[in-house]
């Protein structure tokens, strides 16, 4: 256990991983890795998700697939993919093709192709995958005001049904419009009573605004922020983790979706919020 002047206890990953083993049952890890199966776990429990437009398991699908049937925007995304990775966006229909972000032209013989990597299991650990198309989601206006681009996202560590620590991460031009903080994406740290950003890091370093929009930070507030919580509250009984990541987005017409569950969450949350969760999960397990 690491203290550093001024912080709660810290969280090393060894003390990490040492909790992950104690609380997190095999059958719920394997669970999460699941995209397609956690989305009808969280579901069954009352947690918002995003719902699934269509499901390709095999080759002969991809030949039968209903093009006609897919909404004009969609995201198109592995099952079992880490990271992010072989996800493709339609951000709208122009008579035979899809247009990105960009407007650049997706054709239906390009879609057919990446279908067919992501079942090969391209972009996932496991040699075969399978394919979903969901709604494109849409940031709520109060979020996409303060990113460059890409989807921000809210990440909540729970101990059980508790929320110990939050963050929102936002995109920038450095992140190639990406949330990933090892990517120079924003790290904005939420307070848990009123949904309200407290401080902000690129990196290590602190930043009052948004570096490409302009838009002030601290003070910020997340929309719908009792209904996040309450959606990352349910993730420990949809799954079965009695650690977790929820990572949840707030789309402009659903409202907050709990976008995906991490059995593993990273620690980074903790330079971000200047907060150790070390303390949190003594906490947790005297109750």
């Amino acid at each position: 256990m690491i203290r550093l002047r001024g912080w709660d206890p810290v969280l090393g990953m060894n003390l990490r991983n040492a909790r992950i083993a104690e609380q997190n049952p095999t059958a719920a890890i394997r669970l999460v890795n699941d995209k397609y199966a956690t989305k009808e776990a969280l579901t069954a429990a009352g947690a918002p998700t995003s719902p699934t437009v269509a499901l390709l398991r095999s080759r002969p699908e991809v030949s039968s697939l209903d093009w006609s049937g897919l909404p004009d925007c969609w995201a198109l995304k592995p099952n079992q993919s880490l990271g992010g990775n072989g996800i493709m966006l339609s951000f709208g229909r122009r008579r035979s093709h899809w247009s990105s972000s960009s407007g650049k032209r997706i054709t239906r013989e390009a879609v057919a192709d990446h279908l067919r990597r992501i079942l090969d299991g391209e972009f996932s650990p496991r040699p075969n995958d399978w394919a979903m198309f969901e709604p494109l989601i849409r940031a709520h206006p109060d979020l996409d005001r303060l990113s460059h681009q890409g989807l921000p996202d809210i990440r909540v560590i729970c101990r059980g049904d508790r929320p110990q620590l939050a963050m929102l991460r936002l995109p920038t031009r450095f992140s190639g419009g990406r949330a990933n903080l090892h990517q120079k994406a924003i790290g904005a740290a939420v307070d848990l009573a009123t949904g309200r950003i407290t401080h902000a890091l690129i990196g290590r370093a602190a930043t009052g605004h948004h570096p490409d929009t302009g838009e002030p930070l601290v003070g910020a507030s997340v929309p719908h922020w009792p209904e996040v919580l309450d959606a990352a509250r349910r993730c420990a009984g949809a799954t079965g983790l009695r650690y977790l990541g929820a990572d949840i987005v707030v789309d402009a017409d659903r409202g907050p979706l709990v976008l995906e569950v991490n059995a593993r969450p990273g620690l980074q949350i903790q330079n971000v919020t200047g907060r150790g969760l070390a303390t949190a999960s003594a906490r947790h397990r005297r109750h």
